[in-house]
């Protein structure tokens, strides 16, 4: 699909920016809602798939194909995002934001030290090759600090996906080595909140829906991996920490997930930037895509482009 806008009676003429080798014959659902919100503003509002883009870094970081004016950006291509910004177009959510809560590690570290409860962590060190002496060292540590069962997960990975439950000391090893040179964490693993989570869906700052999602049939409860979602009232404490999380990593939306724990109560699982919405829309009756809509909108309004 061609990058082309066409004029608009509206306030400007943008896009949605999505995966192209994912979603190669339309765009996917999120993206779809989006653009049906711009819709119902009256508002210009184009698919256009990363495949369909070029950053020519021959000229400052132009795009080719680009003629729009603002970018909701619904993919992980970093680079594309940053083009588009060097180009000095309005990208929302901003590349740094995307770089961060795609890297599960990146983004804790970025939330450490912040008064932000989370589960107890270790990344494990950058490898090339497996086994290594270093990753024996590291599961030996993770012993030290964790019981069984433990939580491995690869620091890049969506849908609850390339997130292991590990029951002893053999799997441990065996899925340390299977990383290869792949980033990965290690965390504990809260009996408590086994199969359930919190998911606060966060537009401008703000917590606009909430859902407990929770499975029966698996220790995640991610709705990829078979679970459900019924609407949930948070807490202030946990609207206040997904409001400093969204301040800390840059986030004009997104979704912040929580776990529950008998003792230390809430703790932030993750950070998405890109959170599907059919979901929470579905057990909620908000319309997220156009919360979100509304805020792209009405930042451009005012010029404050990405707040």
């Amino acid at each position: 699909m061609p990058a082309i806008f066409s004029a608009n009676k509206g306030l400007s003429c943008g896009a949605v920016v999505y995966n192209g080798f994912w979603n190669p014959k339309e765009p996917p659902d999120p993206v779809r809602r989006l653009t049906a919100a711009a819709e119902r503003w009256g508002e210009c509002l184009i698919p256009i798939p990363n495949t369909a883009l070029t950053a020519d870094l021959n000229t400052e970081a132009a795009v080719d194909g680009w003629t729009g004016e603002y970018a909701i950006f619904w993919d992980k291509d970093i680079r594309l995002a940053r083009a588009l910004e060097a180009s000095g177009i309005p990208v929302y959510n901003r590349a740094a934001a995307i770089e961060l809560c795609d890297d599960k590690a990146a983004c804790q570290l970025a939330l450490t030290g912040k008064g932000l409860p989370m589960p107890r962590t270790l990344v494990a060190p950058m490898t090339y090759r497996a086994p290594d002496e270093g990753i024996e060292l590291f599961c030996r540590r993770a012993e030290s600090q964790f019981s069984y069962p433990l939580v491995l997960k690869e620091c890049y990975g969506s849908f609850g996906g390339q997130v292991y439950l590990v029951q002893d000391g053999d799997e441990l090893r065996a899925r340390c080595r299977s990383m290869g040179s792949r980033p990965f964490l290690a965390q504990e693993y809260l009996a408590s909140s086994a199969g359930e989570d919190y998911r606060l869906y966060m537009v401008g700052g703000h917590c606009v829906a909430a859902m407990r999602r929770h499975s029966d049939t698996d220790f995640r409860a991610n709705i990829g991996s078979g679970g459900v979602g019924e609407v949930y009232c948070p807490t202030e404490t946990e609207r206040e920490m997904a409001e400093v999380c969204c301040r800390l990593l840059g986030l004009s939306f997104g979704a912040v997930d929580f776990l529950h724990d008998r003792e230390r109560g809430s703790l932030i699982c993750e950070v998405n930037s890109n959170a599907f919405m059919a979901e929470i829309t579905t057990c909620t009756g908000v319309d997220v895509a156009e919360k979100i809509w509304q805020h792209v909108w009405e930042c451009q309004k005012s010029g404050k482009a990405s707040d």
